[in-house]
């Protein structure tokens, strides 16, 4: 089905139901698919046609929401960029999909300004929002322009509609391309993973720019429930949005849900309505279990996904959680655990995930050979490990790039970090392989401690791993920092943490 229709039936049903809500505006299902239509003739107008991409660049607010079904509506192809990008990281997105229009708000115009001068594919640039600095690269003055079109282009169910930009961990982002065909799929795989319903309320706490957001949002809006998005998150302003909306599914980054519930006003956060907590998009420690099962009596749903195939494994709706784990695959989804010769390993033992589906990702935007690596057979490699146990959970183990190999002995940075974020003074952490002349590599630690209480010492956090790993899996190298640098995503920055370790065996050297 293509996506500008899921919209239909709630507008047939329901037309006056608030579909999305952000900050101090809404909008109706009736309210949304109008201005689906009147922005789908603007963008026809600007000489948009079927095919073309047009980046997005907003933080959370129902205007994006509507930009997004007047692409689908026209054919058009949606490019939402990461609403933390600099300069150099928005002209990359801008340039290798090569949009033709870029939409964005007053507020981070100026990273983009003027690259419509530098940019050969991107000819014009719009404000979403009223600029008075501005006033002529108003949307709402293209919009008010606007001609009525002879009729809407034919749009097919495999046209891409949307180009998502990988977070970059391990190398330049990619533009993982989402057909109206796949994420129709993945709307009825989610669907019947959650048992949705129309008087179901979500609220969104990352960035509708990230597939798992947005993605979140097609399903609940696919139902005809209410979506309720914040803007930017924020602890505070989260537990006041939970209290007043009462949402029946949340879903948030670990990080996020960490202070949450470290916030002062956590204690006074009502759970209570909540049928479906997901948590995902990095590692989960069991002191992050304890304190979420200590406020609201019961667990959340630990779940794996990745921009290629968004959402695939979680806890099952009909089955007990199990904390600790990743879940099941959903139903609609194929996974196999593959080892390095390609065939797929017992119950127990660490494999490569690969998944089959309909909601995976078609590849990867003008890069052939990437897709053709990633994507072979209808299987996707995902470069991540796990294994599975006595009762078909899957257990994530980590990322194949982020394997440290010491003296011939594999270790997964996730062990070692799950290790000491139970440590009491330990806020968070982050471990990676220092290169090291005899062993090949060690483990090293970057340590963001705890606030409020003692510091802690290097013989203290070596004693409390050493009591619970094997000693070849002992941090080394111990680096204390005020806070772990984190990617666009949210995710823990494991690319910078290299280069800070480059940095910290220079200065080591010298010294």
């Amino acid at each position: 089905m293509l996506l500008n229709k899921i919209l239909d039936k709630a507008v047939e049903q329901t037309p006056d139901k608030v579909a999305v809500i952000c900050a101090n505006e809404s909008c109706t299902y009736a309210q949304l698919s109008a201005t689906m239509d009147l922005w789908a003739k603007t963008l026809l107008s600007l000489g948009v046609r079927r095919g073309d991409r047009v980046a997005l660049f907003m933080k959370n607010r129902v205007e994006l929401v509507q930009l997004y079904f007047a692409c689908f509506r026209i054919g058009a192809i949606a490019v939402p960029l990461n609403t933390r990008y600099q300069t150099p990281e928005a002209v990359y997105g801008l340039e290798q999909s090569g949009s033709k229009i870029l939409i964005t708000s007053s507020e981070l115009f100026p990273i983009v300004e003027n690259l419509d001068k530098t940019i050969s594919s991107l000819e014009s640039i719009y404000t979403i929002d009223e600029d008075s600095e501005h006033p002529s690269i108003s949307w709402s003055k293209m919009t008010a322009d606007a001609v009525d079109p002879v009729s809407f282009p034919d749009v097919n169910i495999t046209d891409p509609a949307v180009i998502v930009y990988t977070s970059g961990s391990t190398g330049k982002p990619k533009g993982v391309v989402q057909t109206h065909d796949t994420l129709y799929h993945l709307i009825l795989m989610k669907a019947k993973g959650w048992g949705t319903e129309p008087s179901d309320i979500v609220l969104i706490a990352t960035q509708i720019s990230h597939l798992a957001g947005f993605a979140m949002t097609l399903l609940f809006l696919g139902n005809g429930a209410t979506v309720v998005m914040m803007e930017e998150f924020e602890a505070g302003g989260y537990i006041k949005l939970l209290n007043r909306y009462k949402p029946t599914l949340i879903g948030l980054l670990p990080t996020q849900l960490l202070e949450v519930l470290e916030h002062p006003d956590a204690k006074d956060a009502d759970f209570s309505h909540v049928r479906h907590s997901l948590v995902g998009g990095d590692k989960v420690s069991h002191h992050l279990y304890e304190l979420f099962r200590n406020l609201t009596g019961f667990d959340f749903m630990e779940g794996y996904g990745l921009t290629e195939a968004e959402g695939c494994i979680m806890q099952p709706e009909h089955g007990r959680t199990k904390p600790g784990t990743i879940g099941k695959p959903l139903l609609g989804m194929q996974a196999r655990l593959i080892d390095k010769e390609g065939q797929d390993v017992p119950q127990g033992t660490t494999g490569e995930i690969f998944l089959k589906g309909k909601s995976l990702a078609t590849g990867y935007w003008n890069k052939p050979e990437e897709t053709k690596k990633a994507f072979e057979n209808g299987w996707l490699h995902t470069g991540d490990l796990a294994y599975r146990d006595e009762e078909g959970y899957y257990h994530f183990v980590g990322r194949i790039k982020e394997l440290i190999i010491r003296g011939g002995s594999n270790i997964m940075p996730g062990e070692v970090e799950d290790v000491l974020d139970n440590h009491p003074k330990v806020e968070l952490c982050g471990v990676i392989g220092f290169p090291d002349e005899h062993y090949g590599h060690i483990v090293g630690a970057f340590v963001e401690p705890k606030q409020n209480v003692p510091a802690p010492t290097v013989d203290e956090l070596t004693t409390f791993v050493s009591q619970r790993l094997s000693q070849y899996k002992v941090p080394q190298k111990w680096i204390f920092v005020d806070t772990l640098p984190k990617n666009p995503v949210g995710k823990i920055d494991r690319k910078k943490l290299h280069s800070m370790a480059e940095q910290y065996i220079s200065s080591d050297s010298q010294g």
